[in-house]
């Protein structure tokens, strides 16, 4: 399991990094501090997934995912970040996100998160409700 993390806020990476070592032992954690960075370690690697904070300095918003799944669609991204609006939330979600966690969740919200999407599953938070998301894709 190869994961990278995006996130400009160097001890929110080492937190994170040592959630995903002990959900998935013997994963490579990959770190990078901005979105041109992160873009380039996932386009010459295969990543398994990626966590991706919405909020860096060189991108802002669902624009920072939209941007990061053009240039590698494949690739799965679990956004966590400090946004935790609905809109935000089914605005990720419809725009390809596998997951989505709000930083001010439990450490055992993103370990949950974490096997969910690497399992094949879409990680909806609690405060988003599914009626909320159905209604936001037009179901």
């Amino acid at each position: 399991m190869e994961v990278l993390l995006i996130d400009d806020q160097a001890v929110t990476v080492q937190v994170y990094a040592a959630i995903a070592r002990r959900t998935f032992p013997g994963a490579r954690v990959t770190v990078a501090l901005d979105l041109s960075e992160g873009l380039q370690i996932a386009m010459h690697r295969k990543i398994d997934l990626v966590l991706l904070d919405l909020q860096l300095q060189n991108s802002v918003g669902v624009q920072t995912l939209n941007k990061f799944r053009r240039a590698c669609p494949g690739t799965p991204v679990l956004v966590v970040t400090g946004v935790d609006d609905k809109e935000t939330i089914h605005a990720c979600l419809k725009a390809g996100a596998v997951g989505y966690v709000p930083k001010t969740s439990a450490v055992q919200t993103l370990r949950t998160a974490l096997e969910a999407v690497s399992a094949g599953k879409l990680y909806i938070p609690p405060e988003a409700k599914i009626a909320d998301l159905k209604a936001a894709n037009g179901g």
